[in-house]
């Protein structure tokens, strides 16, 4: 009999937004033999052919409900505030059985509203594996994307534990450490470690054109480093932002707390409060390297 490694865990996987990571997605799981067949699902033609050349899927489909009716897992890729209008084309189409999850940035109002549209026999799961980079489109993806990757699934009270089983299964298996955790915890914690930073970054290159002609012309590796998730495409973080609003921006206002008062050490000289700021800062970095060893 074969080890659980070799074993097959959904038959077909259909993957509705095939850029990325859903391309990284559908080349990971075939790589893990994880499935027998990946259908791509879109509406460009153009790019799903591109997506099944790279080795991405293994076929495609323009029409969103025949695409899903004989996927074991749809895995929904598209930008947050369109994966719940995507699984309602889908719905009625959906087999017997059959997995949803998606890969939505911010969980609450995507769980909250597409557990309702998931018919009675099928089951929602909601995900977000977080592993990416600037850049964009199935050009880019590649299959060990996920590799020691957090990948966070969101169920709530009534999700079915042996659809909420299967997809840990698929996403230890493609290599990333599993955290469950609540909708409301998981927009929480990005709202911090992933929205604010994508603000800060904006905020910074803003400061940095308008302080002086001269002042980017200086910029070397730091500044590189600190600014390049300002790369990604606008309209996708401009969705998150939106749809993870109230969080956002109390995490803004708590960062602008710190700020404040490391502004009022400089004001004042106080030369303990200004290295106690770096390092506790210092501290808490080097924690959470411990931590994610």
């Amino acid at each position: 009999m074969p080890g659980r490694q070799s074993q097959v865990i959904f038959d077909t996987i259909a993957i509705a937004g095939v850029g990325l990571i859903g391309g990284s997605l559908g080349m990971a799981a075939k790589k893990n033999s994880l499935t027998r067949r990946v259908i791509a699902i879109g509406r460009s033609e153009q790019k799903l052919m591109r997506a099944k050349i790279l080795g991405a899927v293994d076929e495609y489909s323009l029409d969103f409900e025949s695409g899903a009716s004989e996927a074991d897992l749809v895995v929904i890729c598209t930008p947050v505030r369109a994966v719940v209008p995507t699984l309602e084309r889908m719905a009625a189409s959906l087999k017997a059985g059959a997995v949803v999850t998606d890969v939505g940035s911010t969980k609450r109002e995507i769980v909250e509203r597409a557990t309702p549209l998931t018919p009675a026999g099928r089951h929602f799961v909601g995900g977000h594996p977080m592993a990416g980079s600037e850049e964009s489109g199935v050009e880019a993806a590649f299959p060990d994307m996920f590799l020691g990757a957090t990948y966070v699934l969101t169920p709530t009270d009534d999700t079915d534990l042996e659809a909420l089983r299967k997809t840990t299964e698929f996403a230890e298996r493609i290599g990333a450490r599993v955290e469950v955790m609540s909708p409301e915890e998981h927009d929480l914690a990005v709202a911090v470690i992933s929205h604010l930073p994508h603000a800060m970054s904006a905020a910074l290159l803003h400061a940095a054109s308008g302080s002086s002609g001269r002042a980017l012309r200086l910029a070397a590796g730091s500044f590189r480093d600190l600014t390049r998730i300002s790369d990604s495409p606008p309209e996708i973080w401009r969705d998150i932002c939106l749809t993870n609003l109230d969080l956002l921006i109390r995490a803004i206002g708590e960062f602008q707390g710190s700020l404040a008062d490391f502004k009022t050490a400089l004001m004042t000289g106080d030369e303990a409060a200004i290295t106690r700021f770096f390092e506790e800062a210092r501290q808490i970095r080097q924690a959470y390297l411990r931590l994610t060893k």
